[in-house]
């Protein structure tokens, strides 16, 4: 458990945003460092620039012995330089609380060894300048850097703890945040090894926070919901199968076995095998109708589509399906004045329709009234197969998109059920939809299409 702590995302991202922030930290204390180092030697100079020019204004004015009390006044004074130093050529001290030094102009950095305070035996760093304020005359006025140098070090032990309990901080937010990570991965893991052990029904907990876990698990729980609808519809699937091709399988198997009890001569075997061609050609058809949706909604086809009139499909479909109409003593009605474009397959449109209205002809009563409507609006266009036929029940409309159902009064029709699942299928890869209502009496089926620009 506790190594995993450390190979959580969670963990790394704390790992990386706490060394960023020490980064940060440490670049941001380098430049305040460098900074305030800056402001303070220059400050240093000024000083000592200041004490030089008074220096030498005494020296001009009244010669050395206005100079030395012009040192002994600045080192009385706590806000100038606290090192001052006035000598002659020969080295030799005239006033300052220096020892001599070697003549230096400019910036000057003594070492710690030639900077000692009077008879004391403390050590300094000082920073100063060095100018001959007359030929022979040297003078130098520096400070002790060792109080910025103390504040320094205090500043940069400072910084030192702040960054050690940050990272501290960073370290144990970093365990907890880990822990509550692997828990709920943890739960996570725990019901996915559950469904796979055959517990179907189970799904992960969401909390109520809206986080990258809670939409995850959201996720997982739909993705679970709909293998779950899948598998039912499979299960279903398998069951109608079984069901629908009980009565042609068995009607087979009949005609075989009177063949071969009853059948004398050659004409009473072909009229069984033609039975038996007959049969195996309702299996075979049901197989094409099962194969064909499965293509549709893998989207087999896409590839092909193209602009498409829907004026010259209806026309065309009415014309067609006109005699086979009139054959049930039916009316069969086509309206479409405007031609409107949509973006598909003709040949899958036209199954699609055909299903419509061969499910209109034949579900309905002799002399029931067939209507294809098209209409169109500013973003879609929709066709409507309406009849005034029995209709469908609210509640089967949506069940008879699935596959291989029938309604009870429909099963001594001919068909296998799978007609109006062709019709969803190619619907969906169209990105229509199709709605079933009353048409009181009777059924309405409208399909509606995104229409093209």
């Amino acid at each position: 458990m506790e190594i995993r702590l450390f190979r959580t995302e969670s963990f790394r991202l704390t790992a990386i945003f706490a060394l960023l922030f020490v980064g940060a930290t440490l670049v941001l204390s380098g430049v305040l460092y460098a900074i305030v180092d800056s402001a303070f030697k220059s400050e240093v100079l000024l000083n000592a620039g200041q004490d030089l020019a008074a220096i030498r204004k005494g020296y001009d004015s009244e010669g050395i012995s206005e100079a030395k009390e012009v040192v002994n006044q600045r080192l009385a004074r706590p806000t100038t330089s606290n090192f001052l130093l006035l000598q002659n050529a020969g080295g030799k001290k005239i006033a300052g609380n220096l020892p001599a030094i070697t003549p230096a102009v400019g910036t000057v950095r003594l070492p710690i060894s030639a900077a000692r305070k009077d008879d004391r035996r403390a050590e300094h760093r000082i920073l100063g300048r060095g100018q001959f304020i007359a030929p022979g005359v040297y003078a130098f006025a520096g400070q002790d850097l060792a109080v910025f140098n103390a504040a320094e070090r205090e500043a940069l032990r400072a910084i030192g703890w702040t960054l050690t309990a940050a990272l501290i901080f960073a370290v144990a937010a970093g365990i907890l945040l880990s822990r509550g990570f692997l828990r709920r991965m943890d739960t996570i893991t725990q019901t996915c090894q559950a469904i796979m052990a055959g517990q179907l029904s189970d799904r992960i907990p969401v909390p109520g926070t809206q986080d990258e876990l809670s939409r995850l698990a959201s996720t997982i729980n739909a993705m679970l919901d709909r293998i779950n609808a899948l598998m039912e519809n499979v299960r279903q699937i398998s069951t109608d199968i079984a069901h629908d091709l009980r009565t042609p399988l068995t009607r087979l198997r009949h005609h075989l076995e009177l063949a071969r009890a009853e059948a004398a001569t050659v004409d009473e075997y072909g009229v069984a095998v033609d039975h038996g061609i007959e049969d195996t050609n309702r299996i075979l058809s049901i197989f094409s109708a099962l194969l064909r949706i499965s293509q549709i909604e893998a989207g087999a086809g896409r590839a092909s589509f193209q602009r498409v009139d829907l004026q010259k499909i209806v026309k065309n479909l009415a014309d067609l399906y006109g005699p086979a109409a009139e054959d049930k003593k039916h009316i069969l009605e086509a309206n479409a004045d405007s031609s409107v474009d949509v973006f598909g397959d003709r040949e899958l449109l036209s199954q699609m329709f055909v299903n419509l209205i061969e499910n209109a002809i034949t579900h309905t009563p002799d002399g029931a009234r067939v209507t294809i409507d098209m209409t169109a609006t500013e973003a879609s266009v929709s066709v409507r197969v309406a009849d005034n036929g029995p209709g469908i029940p609210p509640d089967e409309r949506e069940k008879v998109f699935r596959r291989f159902y029938r309604l009870e009064r429909g099963r001594s029709t001919p068909g296998s059920g799978l007609g109006l699942a062709l019709v969803a299928a190619i619907a969906q890869i169209h990105y229509a939809t199709v709605e079933l209502s009353d048409n009181a009496p009777g059924l309405c089926a409208t399909v509606t299409f995104r229409k093209l620009s």
